[in-house]
């Protein structure tokens, strides 16, 4: 699969992901293993194992295109380790310049926060992330996880570190009609679209009055 504007591959871009394991007794390249994860995703698979297993069941001339020397995909062990110690952010980043290459036009993105169903246990809070949604490709630019001590306007900063705005409107919830938000995507070229509620009292009084139907001494005669 190409990237449209880019001609990029999604297998060379996954290439461009750091690794992060030492040399010594790695059997599996890291691009390898993130391309069977992606196809084995494609396919249906949700769990490690279910990743591993989609790996396993590839012919030799399929683990081939996935660069695999080997005669067999990694185990579900391997998968779990490269997992556990891989740049997420560095990954979505990756995967979000394949989507997005270039500048947009005017293109709308969408900041957006979710707990994923399923994931509280008990008294563990769910994991919330925030997104980043582009109407026009019909797909997430990057995301980022919420930690439970901290609020999305925090993580915002950190998303829009890692999407490519520039060109773009960003729009949200009001909780993102902050200083440092705006600011961030000023910066990189886009534009944004709050809305304006009671978390920022003046500027809400200020939009109020620049809107408010003037009045004439002189009555409606006047106006």
């Amino acid at each position: 699969m190409k990237s449209v504007e880019s001609g990029v591959t999604l297998w060379e871009k996954l290439g461009a992901v750091r690794e992060h394991r030492s040399a010594s007794g790695r059997r599996f390249e890291l691009q390898s293993i993130l391309g069977i994860s992606v196809g084995a995703v494609l396919a249906g698979r949700t769990s490690l194992a279910g990743i591993a297993r989609w790996g396993r069941g590839l012919s030799r001339e399929a683990l081939r295109a996935f660069g695999v020397t080997r005669d067999r995909a990694p185990c579900h062990a391997t998968y779990h380790y490269v997992f556990e110690g891989l740049d997420v952010v560095a990954l979505e980043r990756v995967l979000g310049d394949w989507v997005a290459p270039g500048d947009g036009d005017g293109e709308h993105v969408a900041m957006d926060g979710k707990t994923a169903r399923g994931s509280r246990h008990g008294e563990v809070a769910g994991v919330h992330v925030l997104s980043a949604y582009a109407d026009a490709l019909h797909g997430v630019l990057g995301q980022c996880r919420v930690p439970p001590e901290t609020n999305e306007i925090t993580v915002a900063l950190c998303l829009l570190k890692t999407v490519r705005v520039r060109g773009r409107v960003v729009t949200g919830d009001a909780i993102f009609t902050q200083k440092a938000v705006c600011e961030a995507i000023i910066e990189q070229g886009g534009d944004y679209f709050f809305t304006v509620k009671g978390n920022q009292p003046q500027l809400e009084d200020d939009i109020a009055t620049m809107f408010h139907q003037p009045v004439s001494p002189l009555g409606e005669a006047a106006m």
